[in-house]
């Protein structure tokens, strides 16, 4: 590798780059006039790379011990994936004297609409409705078979994470529907579309007051399973959880005990702990769920702003600047 520009190297598998798109690989292989770029898919050779390199860009490779040794010549690492558990090694969060982003922001404003298209879908009733279309019936004539869709108008959501994510919610939620938006947040409360921020402490009384739960915070150690059987009982019989962050923010063995006994009003999952989903879950045939396959951000417009972000980021790197999505590592996110 050159020792005239910076090093970076990018592991990502080849579905990554298709999602880029033609225009936009080749803008991110050719970035800056100081930046050298080599891209690979096998983790093997990453590993190799890794090791001379000034920076680093992985989807799921881990960081080689040695390349995170102060005295190293590595100084920047970024999580291709918005969340960064599958990177973050104990080495990497130690390892202060190396800058640690993820591509937090890009991703935001799609699941939040994600997230939205959940919630109306359950309370429009949307997958019966559908299967009503395929079948040619047209239900609401029928005698018991009228369904009454739930009104999101004045309704209040619990946002938990009200980062990038959470606050685009919050604004759909707020000048959309005026809802009342509650929010739980550690290291930021400034979402002007938040109504009334509440502590874990007070998670309880929030889902208690909720009509709609959205999981937008990421997962952590002090995060996981936050939604578990006592947070399904604290809920309404009436409301609806959302989840945009990941699967392991539920505990899925309460989540399908409390759907098969109504103890809340439906689910919505773009994200679960195994996934692929195994076709021998029972969250397929959990009543008034709906899943989606992780698939929120994946619109027309993701390659283009994941392309500008990254670029952005490593103008950044290259001109000494601050770098965007920079990780909380003690935090976790």
């Amino acid at each position: 590798m050159s020792h005239n520009k910076l090093n970076l190297v990018i592991g990502a598998p080849q579905g990554i780059w298709n999602a880029l798109g033609d225009a936009g690989a080749k803008k991110l292989l050719d970035p800056h006039p100081n930046v050298r770029v080599e891209a690979v898919n096998d983790e093997e050779q990453f590993t190799k790379l890794a090791l001379e390199a000034d920076g680093v860009m992985t989807y799921n490779f881990k960081i080689p011990s040695r390349a995170l040794q102060q005295g190293s010549r590595l100084r920047w690492v970024h999580s291709i994936r918005a969340g960064i558990d599958f990177v973050a090694t104990p080495e990497l969060l130690a390892a202060e004297h190396v800058a640690f982003t993820a591509s937090k922001g890009p991703h935001a404003p799609l699941i939040a609409e994600q997230l939205v298209l959940l919630m109306l879908s359950l309370a429009r009733h949307m997958p019966a409705l559908v299967h009503d279309q395929d079948a040619r019936r047209w239900s609401k004539d029928e005698p018991g078979n009228a369904r009454t869709s739930t009104q999101m108008l004045g309704k209040t959501i619990a946002i938990l994470g009200v980062g990038q994510i959470g606050g685009h919610l919050a604004r759909i939620c707020k000048i959309g529907f005026g809802m009342k938006v509650l929010g739980m947040s550690r290291t930021s409360r400034d979402c002007e579309y938040v109504d009334e921020y509440f502590d874990r402490s007070n998670l309880h009384k929030a889902l208690g007051e909720a009509d709609v739960v959205a999981l937008c915070v990421a997962l952590t150690p002090a995060t996981e399973k936050i939604i578990g059987k006592a947070e399904f009982e604290a809920m309404k019989p009436t409301a609806f959880l959302i989840n945009g962050g990941r699967g392991g923010l539920i505990d899925e063995d309460a989540l399908i005990d409390a759907m098969n006994a109504k103890v809340i009003g439906g689910a919505g999952l773009d994200t679960v702990t195994v996934e692929p989903l195994p076709e021998t879950s029972p969250l397929w045939d959990l009543p008034n769920t709906i899943i989606t396959p992780h698939a929120g951000a994946y619109t027309d417009n993701l390659g283009v702003e994941m392309v500008n972000f990254f670029t952005e980021n490593i103008r950044r790197f290259a001109e000494g600047e601050p770098l965007l999505g920079m990780v909380h590592r003690h935090e976790g996110y």
